[in-house]
């Protein structure tokens, strides 16, 4: 009967130790609570920022359109930049297309479109169409006083100055386009307390294909 008993608790104690093995090994495999609701949490906030990133891209697409009378098919581009950014403790966002993946910007075929945001205002401060060279030489024909106008009719009527009031900058112009040969000329225009906002206009395409608000978008010169 001794035997007996020793034996039960010889068994009773081998499956102690082979049940707090199992437990051990269950519990091994078990995430932390904690771990699971941290995965979750960056899981909604990188579909968040997924959600934010769709919505400005959105807008500067349909910035294109509305002001520069481009509809961006991004199909047949390559998106080339795609980022939030800060400066001078403001926050941006950047967008932008090319015709190439790996195309030098500064190539003569390069077709590249460029937005930046300011995320905290949703303002477009940068707006960019660049279509390349020039088909021909008339471009050379197209003047001064008639892109001036582009310029100045493009500011009123797009309301990129929020209804601010504006003064065109002759003279600080005129500096900018006394070189032959460029494919667009440029404007300043000066509004809100001395801020600046240069807008471009395509020779070739005699039309605007940028405006910047130089003060509002972190840019330098």
């Amino acid at each position: 009967m001794k035997s007996k008993g020793i034996m039960a608790l010889a068994l009773i104690g081998a499956l102690s130790i082979g049940g707090v093995k199992t437990y051990a090994q269950v519990s091994k495999n078990i995430t932390p609570k904690n771990q699971v609701m941290t995965k979750k949490v960056v899981a909604q906030q990188d579909n968040k920022k997924e959600s934010k990133e769709d919505k400005l891209k959105q807008t500067a697409l349909e910035a294109f359109q509305k002001n520069l009378g481009e509809t961006v098919d991004v199909k047949k581009l390559y998106e080339i930049r795609s980022s939030f950014y800060n400066a001078d403790g403001k926050n941006f966002y950047v967008a932008q297309w090319c015709n190439g993946k790996d195309k030098p910007i500064n190539d003569n075929d390069t077709i590249l479109y460029t937005a930046v945001i300011d995320t905290e205002a949703n303002k477009i401060v940068k707006l960019e169409y660049h279509s390349g060279e020039p088909k021909n030489e008339n471009y050379k024909n197209f003047s001064y006083d008639k892109a001036k106008n582009l310029a100045a009719d493009f500011v009123k009527n797009n309301n990129i100055l929020n209804g601010k009031s504006y003064k065109f900058s002759e003279a600080e112009s005129k500096k900018l386009n006394c070189q032959e040969g460029a494919w667009d000329y440029f404007f300043y225009f000066k509004y809100d307390g001395g801020k600046t906002c240069l807008v471009n206009v395509s020779k070739d395409l005699q039309k605007v294909n940028q405006f910047i608000l130089l003060d509002e978008s972190g840019a330098r010169g």
